[in-house]
């Protein structure tokens, strides 16, 4: 409808699935690196979730379309299954003839006896599963003996589960533990943070060929922000709503008392004050077009000419370790948001630490901290005279990145030698990785590879920090909790300080765990804290470059 006014060929903001619009963030990115990886691995389960709307299904659809040419897949849209409904749509999408009647072991049969015939062939095999958070208890239990269809050498099926954070909460569950050994890498998908809203509108309007990108003043894009807290669906349904408001009222930009309507009709709430409703925009809309009022319509055929995502490529490295290095001075610190230049990654032997207090030192330098292990002993011990705690993490790339802390990670070279990396910077598909002086950068892949999915941080406790702050606690710590994790969901505290750890801060800590893809356990220990930390705080180093640093929503840790 309004299309031709702002000279757009086609609508900007829809809530389809569409890969040619999908917004790379830093963690759009880097979930679609995961489940491209996934599709190259060796079997296993891989779980993708992030809250409703956040773009799962659109980064699913862009991988489809970079699916490499050996691979078979089976998308499962509709969870709503028995354990033999999920086996029959397997072998539908699979093109797996199967008798009728049938039972779970024929099924289970035919479907392996035609992996074994993809393996021969060099063939890859891979299920994804859509709102997976749908699955029954028992469904999720079928997946499991799936996974167990195998070689001597190789799985001959991988399982991708893309889900709401809900999901998280199911493969927590004990009768499931089985099913959560075998996640070989787990991602969680956030919402858009406040300086990547602009982007995003610029991104969709230029996709959808508009040249103005002025139809949303900065103040508005703040505006939208507070409204949707990043959540890229929203974002688009209230946008759509703006524009046509916009081209009703025939302005040439979106104002601030149409994206405030805009929001009203969305949300779908009603204004008490007197202000016009966009239903009557509509109105008015449809009445312009009946009536020719406004020549604003193009006739130029629209552009069906399809554009795919860009890839992701990695440029594979051989990564020898070098003889330990000598210990030097401790390097100059690094600032979070400006790392170190890096070496190329082809052809460089990167001097991998061969003691973890070593490793230390790079990270103690994002902190501002110099750092001699043969002079300051233990790098924990170091830590806690600086009001720093380690917090060693026996899990995948996608956890330390979800912290957000540069990390020491435990390496391994060709030969199985263990050491140690320190990773610093987190680069969309790549790693920065500082050793002695020198920074080398290398695909996020090949770190797989050689990770031993264990990593340990540093991070600052709030001061009388001695463990986990619980339900039932009472005192400084939970006051602080309770303003800190209001500020982390951009609230307002209203009230009397709440200095006792009660029902409502125990569901207000567990809404907050969610939204960051934590086990919702209502207790604050170190993780849950370093998430808040991430959302308050901006005077900390992180290994995803900052940009437009501010202080504005900095929560002072003493009361």
């Amino acid at each position: 409808m309004y299309n031709g006014y702002f000279g757009l060929k086609e609508k900007p903001f829809t809530i389809a699935p569409n890969p040619r619009y999908l917004f790379m963030s830093e963690r759009h990115k880097e979930a679609l690196a995961h489940m491209l990886y996934g599709m190259k691995g060796e079997g296993g389960v891989m779980v993708l979730t992030g809250e409703v709307g956040t773009g799962k299904t659109t980064i699913c659809r862009s991988m489809l379309e970079q699916v490499p040419e050996n691979t078979s897949i089976a998308y499962i849209i509709n969870p709503k299954l028995t354990s033999l409904e999920l086996l029959a749509s397997i072998c539908d999408e699979l093109h797996i003839s199967y008798p009728t009647p049938h039972s779970i072991k024929d099924l289970t049969d035919l479907l392996n006896a035609n992996l074994l015939n993809s393996h021969a062939k060099g063939l890859h095999t891979v299920v994804i599963i859509d709102e997976a958070q749908n699955l029954d208890t028992t469904v999720l239990e079928q997946l499991r003996l799936l996974t167990n269809l195998e070689t001597n050498d190789k799985k001959l099926l991988q399982i991708m589960l893309l889900g709401q954070p809900e999901l998280a909460e199911m493969l927590q569950r004990k009768e499931l533990r089985q099913l959560a050994q075998r996640i070989t890498a787990r991602y969680h998908l956030t919402p858009l943070d406040k300086h990547e809203v602009s982007a995003y509108l610029n991104h969709r309007l230029s996709v959808a060929g508009c040249e103005n990108q002025k139809l949303f003043s900065p103040a508005l894009v703040r505006q939208l922000f507070a409204y949707t807290n990043g959540v890229p669906r929203l974002i688009n349904l209230i946008a759509d709503r703006a524009l046509l408001g916009a081209y009703a009222s025939e302005c040439k930009h979106v104002t601030k008392k149409i994206l405030k309507q805009a929001n009203l009709e969305v949300c779908g709430t009603s204004s008490h004050k007197n202000e016009s409703n966009l239903q009557w925009y509509y109105v008015a809309a449809l009445l312009l077009v009946a009536i020719g009022g406004i020549g604003y319509f193009s006739d130029q055929p629209m552009d069906k000419t399809p554009v795919l995502a860009s890839s992701i490529k990695t440029k594979p490295v051989t990564i020898t370790l070098s003889p330990p290095i000598q210990e030097e001075a401790a390097p100059a610190p690094v600032e979070a948001t400006e790392p170190s230049p890096a070496q190329p990654i082809e052809d460089v032997i990167i001097p991998f630490d061969y003691t973890q207090d070593l490793a230390f030192k790079a990270v103690f330098a994002t902190w501002n901290i110099a750092y001699e292990p043969s002079r300051d002993g233990s790098a924990c011990d170091f830590a806690k005279e600086h009001q720093l705690q380690c917090l060693r993490q026996r899990d995948n790339l996608a956890q330390m990145r979800s912290l957000n802390r540069p990390a020491v990670l435990t390496v391994s070279n060709e030969n199985g030698e263990k050491a140690f990396a320190a990773i610093t910077t987190l680069k969309g598909t790549t790693a920065i990785i500082q050793a002695g002086t020198s920074a080398y950068e290398i695909p996020l892949s090949q770190l797989m590879l050689q990770s031993h999915n264990d990593f340990t941080i540093l991070w600052r406790a709030p001061d009388g920090y001695t463990g986990p702050v619980r339900p039932g606690h009472q005192g400084k710590l939970v006051q602080l909790l309770a303003k800190q994790c209001t500020a982390a969901q951009n609230q307002q505290w209203i009230g009397a300080p709440r200095t006792k750890y009660d029902e409502g801060l125990k569901e207000q800590v567990k809404s907050f765990q969610r939204s960051q893809g934590l086990n919702p356990d209502g207790v604050a220990g170190p993780i849950t804290w370093i998430h808040i930390n991430s959302q308050v705080q901006t005077n900390m180093p992180t290994l995803q470059i900052r940009r437009h640093a501010t202080v504005a929503n900095h929560v002072e840790q003493t009361l």
